[in-house]
């Protein structure tokens, strides 16, 4: 019917196919959805009539057990009627007509546990089977408010006996006796009212419902008893057949649906049953509804028949629509291809009709020799426009350029007139083309450059053929103006200049960028000031004009005391405009020969010339700075109080190079900020010998570092009133090639190059353990160690001493901290918080050498101290200065009033320990006890001590 290797026969093959399997997919999933939504509602169905069965069943069950208990208490109310009617005819007592009612109500039996008591309106047990219960109020239980309110009627609670693990369900009914006021109370457990229960109360009634053709519902108990079912009875657990599994099962899983064989009562063959069934679990039922599958589930065969039909129908469908649209598709291309083969000559064709090619590949050949032909009659056309296109497009390429770029282009004759200027020629010049046009670039000409210029620039583009370099032009709005231009020569066929062409740039921002790059390179940016740089140039000429001249110079170099203090806590830019206002106070005390200059960060040079004695002016002018300071500066809501230390090196006599000078004027600077507040100091060579000796004692302190040769001497405490020794001061020490070095020589320079930190360290590891070492031995001993102020500007000090304290075993109640006065000058935020986190890790902190520095009052309120160490130059004046005397009674009462320990040092004398023992004191730490010692001779020490 078809060729295989034509169109029509893969359009018919493809379309039939899919057609096809989309209607047998539709079908098939049409046929999934029904059969399931048929399948779910005959399920629904069943389930449905299991429910109904149910709760036939719960309702008889329900009436059964109500009616039962209300006949116990019809009958017990007949019973009291009739003894109060002998107690009203005098025959009996009223007590006696009670008691007779008690007797014969409690003789009767409900049920395996149910009982019958007696209650009053009150709430008060009148009758009970529990005899010690009668007489008891019991009126706050819920379900007998429930009584006292209705007194006639069934109520359902739940009651839990001791040793129950959970409550169970109780049916009541209740009935009230007016003249004795009595609630007369028949109560029983539900799950043993079943037996009460009669089957054939509702048996009729479920066997009358109908399912599908031939289905029937049925019940039998947990035991297998048959209490409902068409042809069966008794017990089906007792059956030796296969059903008994069936049963068993059902009664075992309480809930569910089974598919199991059941013979045709018609044609007595085993056909496919199914049963839904549910546990009535208050009565140990189970109740179900079964019937045959084919009943149930004949719709769902029809359907299947259905559905094979329509998958017949589709595929017939399918060849016929498919034959259609091949047929359809295919029969233009026929007819071109027919069309075609006859109006062209077959040698310029190629090959004839190929039956093994459908009609797009015969088609496709017939359009490749067309399309062979019409390239290369376009090739021929295209190398006709490329030579064509190729000069165009060099001339559009240059137009584009010279109207868009962004220098700015002019093209003179050969005799120097302007013939064409680009846009960017007016945007940088200000002329139009227009106005240039026909004029001499003569017209930019700005006079800042000579004659001679002109001359050596004409010259070279003669000989070289360009010229390019900086030249200063003038706007036509009469701006002069910086320009880097190039102007080259544009020669002919011949050789013979034709025009020049001139291109150039705007670098009046390049220029003002370089002038900026200078001034910065020379200038302080902050303040304005010459930097270091220039400073040292200047003083360079102003050394060699005083050598010329036979004059003198000074140098001074400022420093602001404790800028670093202000910096970090008003901030960078207040601390920059602070340095603002200095220099602004600075200015006027100068002469308008004198340099000043902004060397560092807060480091100042003036630079001044004189004839007379350079000393004398060299101290005027720091007077002068000194006076500027004194006057506070308001920054925001602070007000600063600004002191200055002044460094001062004369020429010629302390050197005679700028930066020797500079550099013996920053030693005395050194020397100068060692005394606190305004102060100044002239150089002289101890200083260069002194600056010698601690670069030396660097070195060694280094060496001294990694040969571990810092260690603690130990010197005691001892307390005032009991002599007993209480802990000991760790002093760092300094064993050098066996020799003790003096603490004087080393910690000073180990504090100004931060190895303060690392001898620390070495102190406190050897000093914890050793410590640790002692306690152990039975000494009861607290260690107290020198905490310097750049330990406290470490970011991990505290992580790093608690590191050392845990390895060490020491524990942190044993360590003090002494800190100077000094140090709360120094980030006193900062420091308050450090120490309330060494404090809360369980170190106390003690304040060392107090009285000698400038703490106040509220700094003692605001630390975590614990104790307070009276300085040794009060203490050596105790007996001979009354001042000093005053001063630590003054000390002494103001640590108690702080609640703080008092620890004195520098006791030499009994005569000291007894009058700071009479103040209060309460440990004394000196000569008189004992001086500092290594580990083996404090040991020796205490033993001998003790």
């Amino acid at each position: 019917m078809f060729n295989k290797a034509r169109l029509s026969y893969t359009i018919f093959f493809t379309v039939s196919t899919s057609f096809f399997s989309l209607f047998f997919l539709g079908s098939w999933i049409a046929y999934v959805l029904i059969e399931g939504v048929i399948a779910r509602h005959l399920d629904e169905n069943l389930v449905k009539t299991v429910k109904g069965i149910r709760q036939i069943v719960e309702t008889s069950a329900t009436l059964s057990s109500r009616s039962y208990l209300r006949a116990v208490a019809e009958q017990h109310l007949a019973t009291i009627n009739m003894q109060y009617l002998r107690s009203l005819s005098g025959e009996i007592s009223t007590n006696d007509a009670q008691q007779e009612s008690r007797s014969r109500i409690l003789v009767k039996a409900i049920g395996s546990s149910g009982y019958t008591y007696i209650l009053n309106s009150h709430g008060v047990l009148q009758s009970h089977p529990v005899s010690l219960l009668q007489g008891k109020d019991i009126s706050e239980w819920q379900f007998v408010k429930e009584q006292i309110n209705r007194k006639k009627g069934f109520l359902e609670y739940e009651w839990q006996n001791p040793g129950e693990v959970k409550p169970r369900e109780k049916v009541l009914y209740m009935d009230y006796f007016d003249p004795w006021d009595w609630i007369i109370s028949v109560t029983a457990y539900r799950d043993e009212l079943v037996q009460l229960i009669n089957a054939g109360d509702f048996r009729n009634e479920i066997m009358s419902i109908k399912i599908a053709e031939r289905g029937y519902p049925f019940v039998i108990d947990e035991k297998g008893l048959v209490l409902a079912h068409p042809t069966m009875s008794g017990n089906v657990l007792a059956w030796d057949n296969e059903y008994r599994e069936l049963f068993s099962k059902m009664i075992n899983a309480k809930q569910g649906k089974v598919f199991y064989d059941w013979p045709d009562p018609e044609t007595k063959e085993k056909k496919k049953k199914v049963a839904v069934f549910e546990t009535i679990d208050q009565l140990g039922w189970v109740v179900a509804a079964s019937g045959y599958v084919s009943d149930f589930y004949g719709p769902l065969q029809s359907l299947k028949k259905l559905f094979i039909v329509l998958v017949c129908v589709g595929l017939l469908l399918a060849f016929i629509i498919s034959y259609y649209l091949s047929t359809y598709i295919t029969a233009p291309l026929n007819s071109l291809l027919k069309r075609i083969s006859a109006e062209q000559d077959l040698h310029h064709m190629g090959k004839g009709s190929d039956s093994d090619k459908n009609e797009i590949e015969e088609l496709s050949d017939h359009f490749s020799l067309y399309m062979s032909q019409l390239g290369d009659n376009n090739e021929k056309l295209r190398q006709l426009l490329e030579e064509q296109k190729k000069s165009s497009l060099d001339l559009n390429i240059y137009k584009e350029i010279f109207e868009n770029i962004v220098e700015g282009i002019a093209i003179t004759d050969n005799q120097g007139t302007i013939v064409r200027a680009n846009p960017a020629f007016e945007k940088i010049t200000g002329y139009s083309a227009e106005e240039a046009i026909g004029h001499n670039p003569r017209i930019l000409k700005s006079d800042r450059h000579p004659p001679e210029f002109y001359t050596e620039m004409w010259s070279m583009i003669e000989t070289k053929g360009y010229w390019s370099g900086k030249i200063w032009n003038k706007r036509k709005n009469g701006e002069v103006y910086p320009e880097w231009l190039t102007i080259s020569a544009v020669r002919d066929k011949l050789g013979k200049v034709s025009n020049y062409a001139a291109v150039f740039n705007d670098i009046t921002e390049l220029v003002e960028h370089q002038e900026r790059i200078q001034y910065l390179a020379y200038h302080d940016d902050l303040t304005g000031l010459p930097n270091r740089l220039m400073a040292l140039e200047q003083l360079r000429k102003m050394i060699s004009e005083c050598t010329r001249k036979n004059e003198k110079l000074i140098c001074l170099v400022c420093d602001l005391d404790n800028f670093k203090t202000f910096n970090d806590s008003l901030g960078h830019e207040e601390g920059d405009r602070l340095l603002r206002l200095v220099v602004d106070r600075l200015r006027p005390l100068l002469r308008l020969e004198d340099v000043l200059g902004r060397i560092g960060g807060d480091e100042f040079v003036i630079l001044a010339k004189t004839r007379g004695a350079s000393e004398e002016y060299a101290r005027s002018i720091s007077e002068r700075v000194f006076s500027a300071c004194i006057e506070s500066i308001q920054l925001g809501e602070q007000r600063i109080y600004m002191a200055m230390s002044i460094g001062i090196a004369l020429f010629p006599e302390d050197a005679d190079e700028p930066d020797e000078l500079i550099k013996r004027a920053m030693l005395a600077l050194n020397s100068a900020e060692k005394t606190k507040g305004s102060s100044f100091c002239f150089y002289n060579p101890a200083m260069e010998i002194e600056v010698q000796k601690k670069i030396s004692y660097l070195v060694k302190i280094r060496e001294g570092l990694r040969n571990n040769e810092f260690i603690p001497f130990y010197q005691p405490k001892v307390n005032l009133v009991t002599g007993k020794v209480s802990g000991m001061e760790a002093l760092a020490r300094w064993i050098s090639d066996g020799h003790l070095v003096s603490p004087g020589d080393f910690i000073p320079v180990a504090e100004d190059s931060g190895l303060i930190i690392q001898m620390s360290q070495q102190i406190y590891e050897k000093a914890f353990s050793e410590t640790a070492a002692l306690i152990e031995e039975g000494y009861n001993l607290k260690l107290s160690v020198n905490l310097s102020p750049i330990q406290l500007q470490s970011d991990s000090f505290l992580e790093d001493l608690l590191a050392q304290q845990q390895k060490s075993g020491l524990a942190t109640e044993y360590i003090e901290l002494e800190i100077t006065e000094s140090t709360l000058f120094e980030n006193t935020d900062q420091v308050l918080l450090l120490l309330r986190d060494i404090v809360d890790a369980g170190f106390t902190i003690s304040i060392d050498d107090f009285g000698t520095g400038y703490s106040s009052l509220q700094y003692l309120k605001q630390l975590p101290l614990n104790t307070l160490k009276i300085d040794m130059s009060f203490v050596t004046g105790i007996g001979q200065n009354q001042d000093d005397e005053q001063l630590v009674r003054t000390i002494a009462l103001l640590a108690k009033q702080f609640g703080l320990q008092i620890v004195a040092e520098g006791v030499e004398e009994k005569a000291q320990a007894e009058f700071l023992r009479q103040l209060g004191c309460n440990d004394g730490q000196g000569y008189y006890f004992a001086k500092p010692m290594k580990l083996e001779d404090f040991r020796s020490w205490l033993n001998s001590a003790s």
